[in-house]
């Protein structure tokens, strides 16, 4: 799996909270001149696989619009792209719903795609910054297990661990007990409580896949685009009170930059683009062959019509 674990982390939140100040330093419109017919737009993302073939998605559909497109990549996190985007180095950046919200409002509680998505342009207008459409996509944390620890439990949502809470072991990375969605969410939302814990720092990678089919853990912490799901046939488990946060893939942008023309063109991908979809572009990037995100990005919206 990729790493990407500073994504998850509340590192941006001082970053994120910079004053609107900070945005009013951007450079004039990016879109006013120079380049292409349209005028240039600056691509980022944030250094792992997933988010450099989301900016080329919304780069290629930009470029075979009309736009010149230029890409910086592999920006860090999001203490490093929120300045970026509102200082004009960048126009638009990938980026996670929920992720995004708790970073410009650490006191906000919106969990659901419809709270969330309402949430974020008044949280956002301060700071210079805009969004677009959701996609139907979520890369989000979801608790996993074994189909065949499914069938044997009649497991189907995250409140059918309760009865046997007491038996389980979860694996996640350490901080995952003290989260929202960790030990007091589990009990208070879907009165799943007296596990037992393990702490697997690999963002759901391959330590975590090989304690889960060993059966050293019973549940995993797993993001829900992660290629191993669908590989070993695992079971996400549902979560229908939206104990962990929305987050659907959403194109970030300098508000200047924003427009309707351009937040129609990127919508085009965002409107096709499921988290079954996006799974399967991560598995074809991490392949043998090891495609470009380029490639990757081009063939999939070949694929799906859009070029």
């Amino acid at each position: 799996m990729q790493s990407h674990g500073v994504k998850r982390i509340a590192a941006g939140l001082v970053a994120i909270g910079l004053t609107a100040s900070l945005a009013a330093c951007a450079s004039g419109d990016p879109l006013g001149g120079g380049g292409g017919e349209l005028g240039t737009i600056t691509v980022g993302s944030q250094g792992f696989a997933e988010s450099d073939i989301l900016a080329q998605l919304y780069g290629q559909m930009l470029a075979a619009n009309g736009y010149t497109v230029k890409y910086s990549p592999s920006i860090g996190s999001r203490e490093t792209f929120i300045p970026a985007l509102q200082d004009g180095s960048i126009d638009l950046i990938p980026d996670y719903a929920g992720n995004l919200l708790y970073g410009a409002d650490p006191k906000a509680t919106a969990t659901s795609t419809a709270d969330v998505m309402a949430a974020l342009p008044a949280v956002l207008k301060p700071l210079g910054l805009a969004i677009s459409s959701a996609a139907q996509a979520q890369d989000a944390d979801a608790l996993v297990v074994t189909k065949e620890f499914a069938d044997a439990n009649n497991l189907v949502t995250i409140a059918d661990l309760a009865p046997i809470a007491s038996t389980i072991t979860i694996g996640a990375n350490t901080e995952f007990e003290s989260r929202s969605y960790g030990r007091a969410g589990l009990e208070s939302v879907y009165g799943v409580k007296g596990w037992k814990f393990k702490a697997i720092d690999d963002y759901g990678g391959p330590g975590t896949l090989s304690d889960l089919l060993k059966n050293n853990i019973q549940v995993a912490d797993i993001y829900t685009t992660t290629p191993s799901i669908k590989a070993n046939n695992l079971v996400v488990l549902q979560d229908p009170k939206h104990l962990i946060a929305a987050q659907n893939i959403v194109p970030l942008f300098n508000e200047k930059s924003y427009s309707v023309a351009v937040a129609n063109i990127v919508d085009r991908v965002s409107n096709v683009l499921t988290t079954e979809e996006l799974m399967s572009l991560n598995e074809i990037a991490a392949g043998d062959s090891k495609p470009s995100p380029e490639k990757v990005a081009k063939d999939w919206l070949t694929k799906m019509g859009l070029l």
